[in-house]
């Protein structure tokens, strides 16, 4: 399904360097708190990023919004009379492509879909980096989740060329990972190693949230204690394309 979304393209011509960093944030919705703003100032002064992929972020209909500074495409698939809800690509590059998705299903059957964004960056003039922000539908069975898992897939095996996957997978059962790998082995994907795994949000003994790549070289990957600002820990990486 695709649905509506929110933009704010200002970087309509810089193209993304061929070495280039990204994080990856499950917020919780905490964004628009103070305490917030004030891990998220030190974080881009220690850790310099070209690309952020939030999920579960808070957009306010008529207040002044954090990340307006940046490029930025919101799917959400939450709404209120003073917020939406849902997953946010922030850059300081243009966006070639910007399409929000639905999960074809809702959790529980009658709650919400959840929403995934598709975009694309430009790095040169035959070279575009393509990014599926994804907060992965909960709490379901493992027929629904491999089959909006499927419906991603194919989705994806349309397009060509470098790629990242990366977000909250809600991946907390041996299963949910079982299917995560043939994802994964279908789209030709590694999945990245990352440092201070521990800090990585865990339920169950497994962590929920990863970065896929390919076509391109991984550098360094980590995992940054925020000091519980969220539920969830953001993951660090660098990427650089092969010469």
């Amino acid at each position: 399904m695709i649905m509506q979304q929110n933009t704010n393209f200002i970087h309509t011509d810089a193209k993304l360097k061929k070495r280039f960093s990204l994080l990856v944030w499950n917020l919780h919705k905490e964004n628009q708190t103070k305490a917030f703003q004030k891990q998220f100032h030190s974080l881009v002064q220690n850790y310099q990023t070209d690309i952020f992929l939030f999920q579960e972020v808070k957009y306010p209909k008529k207040s002044d919004f954090i990340f307006k500074n940046y490029s930025y495409a919101l799917a959400h698939n939450i709404e209120t009379k003073k917020s939406r809800f849902g997953v946010l690509t922030a850059t300081q590059c243009s966006f070639v492509l910007a399409q929000p998705l639905l999960s074809s299903k809702k959790e529980l059957g009658f709650l919400t879909h959840k929403s995934y964004l598709l975009t694309q960056h430009t790095i040169d003039k035959e070279t575009k980096l393509t990014i599926l922000n994804l907060h992965a539908i909960n709490f379901v069975n493992s027929k629904t989740f491999a089959h909006e898992l499927q419906e991603i897939q194919k989705k994806l095996l349309q397009l060509k060329g470098p790629l990242i996957v990366a977000g909250d997978f809600n991946s907390w059962s041996h299963k949910r990972n079982k299917l995560l790998i043939s994802f994964q082995n279908a789209l030709g994907l590694q999945k990245l190693t990352i440092q201070n795994e521990k800090k990585i949000k865990h339920f169950l003994s497994h962590k929920l949230d990863h970065i896929y790549y390919r076509g391109i070289k991984a550098k360094q990957a980590l995992a940054i204690d925020t000091k519980n600002i969220s539920d969830h820990n953001p993951l660090y990486a660098t990427f650089e394309l092969p010469s």
